[in-house]
């Protein structure tokens, strides 16, 4: 979800879904998700259901409160039996290509062949006639695409179903029959509540797909579950310093020195900051540390951002997660006894 209305004091919301369908209600209520309003749930459920009976699908994001009953951000209603006999073919979108494994296989029961066939067939349309040399012919227009598909073990074997899925996505070129059929998308759909009507409650990202219980099974549903940080250790080694200023006065001599130390962290991770030992009494701006840092931390590689998990207050019932850039913070400071250190340069 996208932009959630804020449910709680804080400006924030701990939202979670629920499903309802008929006498199906399912409520996500223990994954919920801390103080956040652009939540990724990441979750695929499956329900099964009668037309005309169970045809109105509402999708819910509540807010969860650990005290009294959870608050209705909002809601979006599906008309799944207006979808299913759409002549548009709702119910599972056509993907752009067809793999039999891998992360993007091909999610439908019937193969595009099968899919071409029977709208041919339904449509009172000449076709498909397959044709050497990677053509099919539906009704007078032809289509051409790769032959070939290679499985698991990139064995190649011969197949018509790259042509069929060609053809399925002109479909609406075809003469009298023709329409444009649903492509493989995510949804963005409104939340609304019926206490606000028509005020957006926020956004979410979803799909659809429906599969008849006849047929045969459709194949596991695609992960879409968030991805999980990978942990690593940053370490930081400080040789020396060079040319660093000088801050104090000696009190006898009145000649220039530094006591230099340096600080380092990452960024928000500031109350987990390092300090070197200090170099007492550099007379030229040079220190010799030969000091290492150790940083542990969460990263999510494709987001390129460093992942941290911390209550916001002392009151916080849960931790609440963050993505922030990686950045490293080294300071170099003047030690002083009697008196603040004194800040000299950052980097």
């Amino acid at each position: 979800a996208t932009d959630l209305h804020p449910a709680d004091i804080n400006g924030k919301a701990d939202p979670y879904i629920a499903i309802k369908l008929g006498k199906t209600d399912i409520k996500d209520k223990e994954n919920y998700i801390s103080k956040q309003l652009n939540p990724v749930f990441g979750k695929s459920f499956d329900i099964e259901a009668t037309f005309p009976v169970e045809s109105m699908l509402t999708v819910a994001v509540y807010d969860w409160d650990l005290v009294g009953t959870d608050d209705l951000i909002g809601e979006t209603k599906i008309d799944l039996e207006n979808r299913y006999y759409s002549k548009h073919r709702a119910t599972c979108g056509v993907s752009q290509t067809y793999s039999i494994h891998g992360y993007n296989t091909w999610r439908d029961p019937m193969k595009p062949s099968q899919i071409l066939s029977k709208l041919c067939k339904e449509g009172k349309v000449d076709g498909p006639h397959f044709g050497p040399g990677g053509r099919v012919k539906v009704a007078n227009r032809v289509f051409t695409g790769p032959t070939e598909i290679e499985d698991e073990n990139g064995q190649k074997k011969q197949t018509d179903e790259h042509l069929a899925l060609t053809a399925l996505r002109h479909w609406e070129d075809i003469p009298r029959a023709g329409c444009k059929l649903v492509p493989e998308h995510v949804e963005t759909r409104p939340l609304l509540n019926p206490d606000k009507p028509g005020i957006e409650q926020g956004r979410l990202e979803m799909w659809v797909d429906m599969f008849p219980m006849d047929m045969p099974a459709p194949g596991p549903a695609i992960d879409i579950s968030p991805r999980k940080p990978k942990k690593y250790e940053l370490r930081v080694i400080v040789w020396n310093t060079d040319e660093v200023i000088l801050e104090d006065d000696d009190y006898f001599t009145g000649e220039k020195s530094s006591d230099i130390f340096v600080r380092g962290w990452l960024k928000g991770q500031q109350e987990d900051k390092q300090d070197t030992d200090v170099h007492y009494h550099s007379l030229t701006g040079e220190g010799n540390f030969n000091w290492r840092y150790i940083f542990p931390f969460d990263y999510l590689m494709a987001e390129e951002k460093i992942v941290i998990s911390k209550k916001e207050s002392m009151f916080s019932w849960d931790e609440t997660e963050y993505k922030i850039p990686a950045r490293l913070t080294l300071q170099v400071w003047d030690a002083d006894h009697f008196s603040a250190d004194d800040f000299l340069g950052e980097w």
